[in-house]
């Protein structure tokens, strides 16, 4: 057997995969068996699906360990499928949806586009950015931010594990709908939280929220609340090219105390020959909203940039990465 050349076959073939996994969540299949096994039938009948095609779909994920048959047309739940539940420990039901929302997927068929002229393709496919697109399409912005949650909600607790929060005022600045401060509080119950994010972001939040920490409206742009003794920026800095980034910085910098710190949570470009989340999110960033993950000593250059001195870098257990700055005193 040749193995580089059967890795690099499925490597290729990769998107088809993807795209078998993301119809088999929009169809919630992994919810309906989580009760046990069912036959093709009854799931046709259930997602009105065809059910001589849902057959060969859940055959094919089958292969891959993605769901087993336990029976003649008969499929049951397996440890990988059990991910696409909804509301388990570490779901990634959102991340298969958005997998296959062509506003997802379509961006990187224009990577050719994107290399060749280094600009963004979802910019250059749809003549709009992709925050002005979500404005306009309460549907993609919706599941884009279901996306973002889960992935707070699997991240958050890799990062309390690593982090000590003690007793902290901890303003998270466009911390989603605080699922990462919330597992902050939960496990450091003297920290106090304020969760600072757009208005019809906070107008939104429905989960009883308000009684865990302090809610802030507002823009990082135009101002970020004062008195704080750490500032998370999660997954912020990487939507954004540097001259934005710095702006950022700067907002914070100006709201921090000279013994506050910052802590942006990121994945980092390690370096060569390496694979990481970094690299592959990076191309994510490149085709769909133009900004880019960076590496440690891109960070250190925007951080000093904007005033702060980098202090220190944590890894998480398959999670981001922790880099905690503080006020340069020069």
């Amino acid at each position: 057997m040749n193995e580089p050349r059967s890795k690099m076959r499925q490597a290729i073939g990769g998107f088809r995969l993807s795209q078998m996994i993301s119809v088999a969540s929009k169809l919630r299949l992994a919810d309906l068996l989580s009760d046990g096994p069912l036959g093709v039938p009854e799931l046709a009948r259930l997602t009105r699906s065809n059910g001589d095609a849902l057959y060969r779909l859940l055959r094919a994920l089958a292969g891959y360990g993605i769901f087993a048959e336990v029976q003649d047309r008969a499929f049951a739940l397996t440890p990988e499928a059990n991910y696409l539940r909804t509301g388990v420990e570490g779901s990634l039901r959102a991340f298969a949806d958005v997998a296959g929302a062509r506003w997802m997927w379509e961006p990187w068929g224009g990577l050719m586009h994107s290399v060749l002229t280094g600009e963004t393709a979802f910019d250059k496919l749809y003549g709009k950015d992709t925050w002005s697109y979500f404005a306009e399409t309460p549907e993609a912005s919706r599941l884009f931010n279901e996306f973002m949650e889960e992935i707070s909600v699997a991240d958050a607790r890799a990062i309390v594990d690593v982090f000590d929060f003690g007793k902290k005022n901890v303003v998270d600045v466009a911390g989603g709908q605080g699922a990462l401060l919330i597992a902050i509080l939960e496990r450091y119950p003297d920290a106090h939280g304020v969760l600072f994010n757009l208005p019809h972001v906070i107008d939104e939040i429905e989960h009883g929220l308000a009684n865990k920490l302090e809610l802030m409206r507002g823009s990082f742009f135009e101002t970020i609340p004062s008195g704080g003794d750490l500032y998370l920026l999660k997954n912020i800095l990487h939507d954004w090219e540097d001259s934005t980034a710095l702006q950022i910085l700067t907002q914070c910098r100006r709201a921090m105390s000279g013994e506050a710190r910052l802590l942006i949570i990121e994945h980092i470009v390690h370096g060569p020959n390496q694979p990481c989340n970094g690299k592959i999110g990076d191309i994510g960033m490149l085709v769909r909203n133009g900004g880019s993950n960076r590496t440690e000593a891109e960070f250190e250059d925007l951080l000093s940039a904007s005033g702060f001195v980098l202090l220190r870098v944590m890894s998480t257990e398959d999670g981001p990465d922790l880099l905690e700055a503080m006020v340069s005193n020069t």
